[in-house]
């Protein structure tokens, strides 16, 4: 019976490690101040390598008032690049989207000082990419 309660335990530490893990990652992510950068850099050639989208911030085209005395954090915290993965038929869509035409791409991170920025989400024409690309969907394309 004990070794029974001993198993249990080793088998309910890891499930417990990972929602400690992920709670803390959550809270991160909605207790710190969230600033908009502009993001830019995308190859058209390979702006899709697997299922993600490479971009770099946009320092000259970002709102730096959202900082700490209006000056944009440009290097570290902040990576030179970024990836943020799409579902596979979404990417291929937003792909040829972005080939086509200078939409306005930007991401939202959690930030605070010195921290590393956390991807909270992607913005396309100001508006989270899921909702752009239904309405984008069921537009019809324009030559």
């Amino acid at each position: 019976m004990k070794k029974e309660y001993v198993l249990a335990v080793f088998l309910a530490l890891p499930i417990l490690f990972l929602a400690f893990w992920l709670m803390r990652i959550e809270c991160a992510l909605n207790a710190e101040k969230t600033v908009i950068v502009r993001m830019m850099g995308y190859d058209p050639r390979d702006l899709l390598s697997g299922h993600y989208l490479y971009l770099r911030p946009d320092w000259s085209n970002t709102d730096c008032r959202q900082f700490d005395n209006g000056i944009c954090p440009q290097g570290a915290p902040f990576e030179y690049s970024y990836r943020y993965y799409l579902p596979e038929f979404e990417a291929q869509k937003i792909d040829a989207q972005l080939q086509r035409s200078d939409l306005k791409v930007e991401m939202v991170f959690t930030y605070k000082g010195s921290a590393k920025p956390l991807v909270k989400e992607l913005l396309i024409e100001g508006k989270p990419w899921a909702d752009w690309f239904k309405q984008s969907v069921t537009q019809p394309d324009v030559p």
